[in-house]
């Protein structure tokens, strides 16, 4: 009588080896996939912006007042009516909060919020609607409808800040606003709701999508 145990457990073996080499291959195919559709998905955020280049100093002024979107104080307050809040969603108005800090009506981003969402400004996704906002009382908006050096310029000229979209650099990147607040040395100086000092736009590539100026005043 044949024994065929030796020959059974090799067959055993080579079966498990063709599964492992398998299931590697779909591995390395869907990690492929999934690269691809990250790349993907950044070359389709990255449409439509212009890169910046400074040519004028601006001063940067020591009493604007520096906000952090995600302070516990204000940061699980809604915008409006929407399901998003400050710390998922409020860099918009934690932006407005720093450049109306000098104003004869200055407003921390949680009164802001506040007052904002008790006069509609917010759509219901939580957007920003920049022309109910300038018909607030005091409050100015100016949405400009081309993002280039020439728009922040005019903004820091008239010694307001403009507040403009830019792609944070990481992995998962995705669009974020910062406040410009001046220039030196050929760099735009930012303050970034999401940082605890100054940042510059070349941080972000020096690449804008879009530009909006708010103040509060005559001015």
């Amino acid at each position: 009588m044949t024994d065929n145990r030796p020959l059974t457990k090799g067959v055993v073996q080579m079966k498990r080896c063709l599964i492992t080499d398998k299931t590697r291959k779909v591995l390395l195919i869907a990690a492929i996939v999934i690269i691809g559709l990250v790349i993907f998905s950044q070359l389709i955020k990255n449409r439509g912006g212009v890169n910046v280049k400074c040519q004028t100093e601006y001063k940067v002024e020591e009493g604007l007042i520096s906000y952090r979107q995600d302070d516990p104080k204000w940061k699980d307050l809604y915008l409006g009516e929407s399901e998003f809040t400050m710390q998922s969603s409020g860099c918009i108005t934690t932006s407005i909060a720093t450049a109306i800090s000098e104003s004869e009506n200055p407003l921390d981003p949680g009164q802001l919020v506040a007052f904002l969402s008790d006069n509609g400004v917010f759509d219901n996704d939580g957007n920003m609607q920049w022309g109910k906002l300038d018909e607030l009382p005091g409050f100015n908006a100016e949405v400009y409808g081309k993002p280039d050096a020439d728009a922040i310029d005019e903004c820091l000229a008239q010694g307001h800040y403009p507040i403009v979209k830019v792609h944070r650099r990481s992995l998962f990147s995705y669009h974020h606003f910062v406040l410009i607040i001046g220039a030196e040395n050929g760099e735009y100086i930012c303050m970034d709701p999401l940082k605890d000092s100054f940042t510059k736009l070349k941080d972000y590539g020096n690449r804008i999508y879009s530009v909006r100026c708010v103040w509060y005043g005559d001015y």
